[in-house]
């Protein structure tokens, strides 16, 4: 009796909301919680970070936020705040959870969550002044299934300090530290391990109905952050020593007894402790190491890659990093520069005598086609005074 006493007293007031439209008041309501199609198994709830509402006070003096909302009677709505007070400019998020009981009838279902804004005088709210709501679709469904989750750590105990989120497709349902166990509906699911928020691990999965199933995510507890191998040289290019720079990072938990040892393939085969501490600390630590090989460079490829190890367990592995040798000396490879350049200063010396040849041998040809163009013109000159001569004989004798 009470409840639909109080589901006539919303409707009545959503009645009087209809004729003052929120947009004339400026508040607003927003938030995650409408975007997702939710599922509950019968007699399970469901919660995260998306499911939230967010109402905002742009009005120019403070309001009273009144947030409830409107379901099937077997389908219970738990809201993280259901009255303050806003100031002007202000805005509150709400989180809800969804809970179903356990005989709700399977069906697809409407919810609401109203924000009922008054307007107060001093602490005392007197009249309503605006309202605001956000639906989702919820489906309520009879088939189970049960998943446990649980992080591991390298060693193989379960990490309690992981946060433990479930998610269905693209919003979350669950969450819990080391270990999580759940009824859920069949579907398709991911869990997801954090550690100092930071992602530390992740696994996706289906159930199937009535399926039992138990997920390890074994966690990244600690990282290599930097791992990198550089070379220091000389002012004449001789390489002195490789300088090994390690940053670990380490979200889990202070680790005791702690090493970071390097291990050189290749051109060696060497193993080194190059930092040691009775215990690691949260977050980042930083190891650098001169490395120079026992038998001296060798010209060829050296491999690195460092782990860290406490109590004999190694956390983490870094990747490989590779530098390539050439031990020649300057003045050799200065020699071979040189002889070098004189080789090819010989190549361009010879092209150019073949080309001056060539170019000679042209001056040679056009010099003898002008000498006989030459000749030729004088003959004919000599032809031309023979025929004057004879021309003019010719004349006398007639």
């Amino acid at each position: 009796m009470r409840r639909e006493l109080g589901l006539i007293f919303i409707g009545t007031l959503l009645l009087i909301m209809a004729i003052i439209p929120c947009s004339a008041t400026k508040v607003a309501i927003s938030g995650g919680f409408y975007s997702h199609n939710y599922v509950l198994p019968q007699g399970e709830s469901i919660k995260g970070e998306d499911m939230y509402v967010v109402i905002f006070n742009k009005m120019d003096r403070p309001v009273l936020v009144n947030v409830t909302y409107e379901a099937p009677e077997f389908i219970k709505i738990n809201l993280s705040s259901t009255g303050y007070y806003l100031n002007p400019n202000e805005y509150r998020k709400v989180y809800v959870e969804l809970k179903a009981d356990e005989d709700a009838v399977p069906g697809n279902y409407t919810v609401k969550v109203i924000a009922i804004v008054y307007e107060t005088e001093g602490d005392l709210p007197v009249k309503v002044v605006a309202s605001a709501a956000q639906e989702a679709d919820v489906t309520v469904t009879g088939e189970k299934a049960f998943v446990e989750v649980v992080a591991v750590d390298p060693v193989g105990n379960i990490a309690e300090v992981a946060l433990i989120k479930l998610f269905k497709e693209n919003y979350e349902i669950a969450s819990a530290y080391g270990k999580l166990e759940k009824r859920v509906t069949p579907g398709n699911y991911t869990a997801v391990a954090y550690l100092l928020n930071e992602e530390a691990a992740r696994k996706s999965f289906t159930l199937k109905p009535d399926e039992h199933k138990r997920i390890e995510l074994l966690i990244k507890a600690v990282y290599f952050e930097v791992f990198d191998v550089l070379p220091a040289r000389d002012q004449e290019g001789r390489l002195g020593y490789a300088q090994v720079i390690a940053v670990v990072k380490n979200l889990y938990m202070e680790l005791p007894n702690t090493t970071i040892v390097l291990h050189v393939t290749g051109n060696t085969n060497e193993t080194i402790e190059i930092y040691k501490t009775p215990k690691l600390l949260l977050e980042r630590t930083e190891a650098k190491y001169n490395y120079i090989p026992e038998g001296g460079w060798k010209d060829g490829k050296y491999i690195f890659q460092a782990k860290v190890i406490s109590n004999g367990v190694v956390y983490a592995i870094s990747p490989k990093k590779e530098l390539e040798v050439s031990v020649a000396k300057p003045i050799e490879k200065a020699i071979s520069g040189v002889v070098i350049a004189i080789a090819l200063l010989l190549i361009l010396a010879v092209l150019l005598i073949l080309l001056l040849f060539r170019r000679r041998k042209r001056e040679k040809i056009l010099e003898e086609i002008y000498g006989n163009l030459k000749r030729s013109l004088e003959t004919s000159r000599e032809c031309v005074g023979d025929v004057k001569e004879m021309n003019e004989g010719l004349k006398k004798f007639v």
